[in-house]
């Protein structure tokens, strides 16, 4: 054996250091797509693992993590190429985490028929007058189906300031059967609803 030349130490792997924060399990890492990017362009059909990864980061959210998971989806909300099936998908995760600061970016695809019932979702679920404006300014910019189902969501919330307007579409006869019919029941429900 060769004293002056001894066997190279063995090499040893760097530990790997793993964030306590779920969402930085997910970071982009070399030339990974970042999930977050990704899932505004998912498209129907097709891969869903960064939209599961998503899924994953923001069921694992503690509400304390919520703002920066928000912040997060509406980056990828307004992302150019964001697809129908993106759209979508990121409107069920704000579901979880938004609050008001996510009216501003829901209230124009509220206004559209093609992106209202995505919107709604979303806004259904965000406590505080701003998303029940919302639904009630977008009372005048949908027809037919979408509108009844806007009429329907503010029956959910039992937003008693939209009494008069859903009066009013009720006893219209230009509006469709099915929007009149929404608004009945938009009515009795928040009738029912505590003050």
């Amino acid at each position: 054996m060769n004293v002056e030349n001894p066997p190279a130490a063995p090499a040893t792997k760097p530990k790997k250091v793993v964030s306590a924060n779920p969402a930085d399990r997910y970071s982009n890492a070399g030339n990974t797509p970042d999930p977050w990017d990704e899932c505004a362009r998912l498209e129907y059909g097709a891969d869903r693992s960064f939209a599961w990864s998503v899924r994953e980061q923001v069921i694992a959210t503690p509400p304390e993590g919520r703002e920066r998971v928000e912040e997060k989806l509406l980056n990828a909300l307004a992302a150019s190429g964001r697809t129908d099936a993106g759209l979508a998908f990121i409107c069920q995760m704000l579901a979880m985490v938004a609050s008001a600061k996510s009216v501003p970016a829901l209230t124009p695809l509220l206004r559209a028929d093609k992106t209202a019932d995505s919107a709604r979702y979303t806004l259904e679920r965000i406590a505080g007058p701003e998303a029940d404006t919302a639904f009630r300014d977008a009372l005048g910019a949908l027809t037919g189906t979408a509108k009844a189902g806007l009429i329907g969501s503010i029956g959910v919330r039992g937003d008693k300031a939209a009494t008069s307007a859903l009066t009013a579409l009720k006893d219209a006869s230009a509006e469709p059967a099915i929007v009149r019919e929404a608004a009945t029941r938009a009515l009795e429900r928040i009738s029912l609803s505590k003050a």
